[in-house]
């Protein structure tokens, strides 16, 4: 029988099965993994291609260059375009007339729609998929791998990686076209705190499974762009990350750490093991930290890469911690904020919880919550 549970098992395999069930019985229920709707708009703007949050609401919701995007988005008319004021020719239906019983009817003269105009209108086109064409997936099939060599060439490495996703010829032609080196390469570059305890002997799956196991993609790709942030940079946000560097390096806490991805030290990526005796021992958490630009009198962002089981972190990777919420204090350093979510791991506090049903389930049924935390540890971290 599993320590703390009241069901009694006759076999180990009937235990496993047993969290097995639970465990996916859980994933469907709440959506935490391969979600199939929105957690934000319940698939209001469109489908979220199994990521935690639709390509719309994590826009909003996150942006990265909110201004940029908002440039981007504004179309010009200029003189020579229709105003719309002219007169409708005399017979409508003139082009189809001349599409019927014209042979030499040029395609391109017929009326195409109108390009969007405002921010509405652009999210209605991210917002509808797209529709399958068999056709031009089997003409892609139909490439030499030559010619997609040659397309692969020109993506970076979370391209590449994503191109393997599409189907398993396409994997198999970067498995062997692609060198061992350059998958290792690509992984130390997008996760510097990864540790090597043994032998890979691929590490295109590694690649894999370190970008699988992460909440959303998107933020993935946003820290992968190391995007400065808007607002003039003071002296003070930059004496006080030196120190917190030096902090870093000479109070180092075991099982914590923390390197800055950008020059500019906007963009950090740290590590915290699980603690001993918790769930989650054995485990090695990502997480990712944006520094504002007017710290140290507004607290980080930061965000669990590593999916985790945990009442007070959302399925996004959201951290609910009272002093990055509302008691953020100037005598808090990164150091110590990454120390208060480790030991978080070890005390979860349940009265306000990102996810209330793990908050439930962690008070009325603790090893039942033990089991599918230090299953998802195992399978994620």
């Amino acid at each position: 029988m599993a320590a703390g549970c009241s069901k009694a098992f006759t076999s180990k395999y009937e235990e496993e099965k047993y969290y097995d069930l639970e465990y996916e019985e859980f994933c469907k229920s709440f959506a935490f993994s391969n979600s199939s709707t929105c957690w934000i708009c319940n698939g209001y703007y469109g489908p979220n291609y199994e990521e935690p949050l639709c390509g719309t609401c994590h826009s909003f919701i996150f942006p990265n260059h909110p201004q940029d995007e908002a440039e981007g988005m504004v179309t010009e008319v200029s003189d020579d375009e229709d105003s719309g004021n002219d007169e409708p020719p005399e017979n409508g239906s003139e082009a189809k007339d001349r599409s019927d019983g014209d042979p030499d009817y040029d395609d391109l003269d017929r009326p195409r729609p109108s390009a969007p105009r405002n921010v509405n209108q652009y999210l209605e086109m991210l917002s509808q998929p797209r529709e399958a064409d068999d056709e031009s997936q089997r003409q892609i099939c139909a490439l030499p791998v030559e010619v997609l060599l040659s397309i692969f060439s020109y993506l970076d490495d979370l391209s590449l990686w994503n191109a393997s996703e599409v189907c398993k010829q396409w994997k198999r032609i970067l498995e062997v076209h692609i060198p061992q080196q350059m998958w290792k390469k690509y992984t130390k570059e997008r996760w510097p705190l990864f540790q090597q305890i043994s032998t890979i002997p691929n590490w295109l799956h590694m690649y894999g499974a370190l970008m699988n196991s992460c909440f959303c993609r998107t933020c993935l790709i946003h820290m992968a762009h190391k995007a400065p942030m808007r607002g003039r940079v003071n002296h003070i946000r930059a004496n006080r990350l030196r120190n917190d560097i030096r902090s870093l390096d000479l109070d180092a806490t075991e099982g914590i750490d923390a390197v800055a991805l950008d020059n500019q030290l906007f963009h950090w990526q740290a590590s915290i093991l699980g603690p001993a005796g918790s769930p989650y021992e054995g485990g090695k958490f990502f997480l990712y930290i944006v520094i504002p630009c007017s710290y140290p009198m507004l607290p980080p962002q930061v965000r669990f890469l590593t999916k985790i089981v945990h009442p007070n972190v959302s399925r996004h990777g959201d951290v609910g911690i009272d002093i990055i919420q509302h008691n953020w204090s100037l005598a808090l350093t990164i150091s110590k904020l990454l120390l208060s979510v480790q030991s978080l791991l070890t005390d979860p506090f349940t009265q306000i919880c990102m996810e209330p049903e793990l908050g439930r389930m962690y008070e009325n049924d603790r090893p039942k919550f033990e089991a599918l935390a230090r299953r998802w540890t195992w399978k994620y971290a």
